[in-house]
């Protein structure tokens, strides 16, 4: 097992809305969850190589690896109105609605670190060439990639919302891929969607600092 550490800086808003909230008042996902991280690398390997057994290969690889992740030292997050064209149930054609999506800025780089059982350069090489996280739109670019080991204190999804001080946190619902998951689960290339509901519901326990906000932004500053 080699830890590898991925670091990434933003172009532009992160934009993943918390699992299973309302998609009409779609609130942020803080950080990446090990899901969207995973299935970014699988959908990278598939990319790149034009071949679908490139992605069931490296989704063996890293389907049940340990991830984590140190966030900015501040976090930003703002919530807009947006109109969206929706599909109409019955009928064909789009309807027009609006709804609140959150985004959240970075201003400085975001550090994830994966414990790789194989093939290490390879994910290395496909970590390198990552350019979005969840929405397409979540534009990032990867600055270096190197071997160490996370800090003592990096953040890391858990399954257990256990206390065992006073520090001031934030608890983020994320999804982590099941060991039960296959990759016709999935597989987006597919006709018809997995099974979605084999993918782990965990907590990011993100220490806080301090807060500030207002009408509709929120500034983080981390311990």
């Amino acid at each position: 097992m080699v830890w590898v550490k991925a670091t990434y800086e933003f172009a532009s808003l992160f934009s993943y809305r918390i699992p299973d909230f309302s998609s009409q008042y779609a609130l942020p996902c803080l950080l990446p969850g090990p899901s969207t991280i995973k299935l970014a690398i699988v959908s990278k390997a598939i990319e790149t190589t034009g071949k679908v057994k490139e992605g069931v290969k490296i989704f063996r690889i890293i389907k049940d690896v340990e991830v984590k992740i140190v966030p900015p030292k501040k976090i930003i997050q703002t919530n807009v109105l947006i109109r969206r064209l929706k599909k109409k149930k019955e009928n064909t054609g789009f309807e027009s609605t609006f709804c609140i999506r959150g985004y959240v800025y970075y201003p400085e780089e975001i550090n994830i670190y994966l414990n790789i059982p194989s093939n290490v350069e390879e994910v290395e090489k496909i970590l390198k060439n990552i350019r979005s996280f969840g929405t397409s739109d979540s534009l990032v670019w990867c600055k270096t990639i190197t071997r160490e080991e996370p800090p003592y204190d990096a953040i890391f999804a858990t399954e257990k919302l256990e206390r065992n001080d006073n520090r001031n946190v934030l608890i983020i619902p994320v999804k982590d891929i099941s060991p039960k998951t296959k990759f016709e689960d999935i597989n987006i290339y597919k006709k018809r969607g997995g099974k979605r509901n084999n993918l782990l519901r965990k907590f990011y326990i993100i220490p806080i600092h301090k807060q500030s906000e207002g009408k509709n932004w929120i500034v983080y500053d981390l311990v």
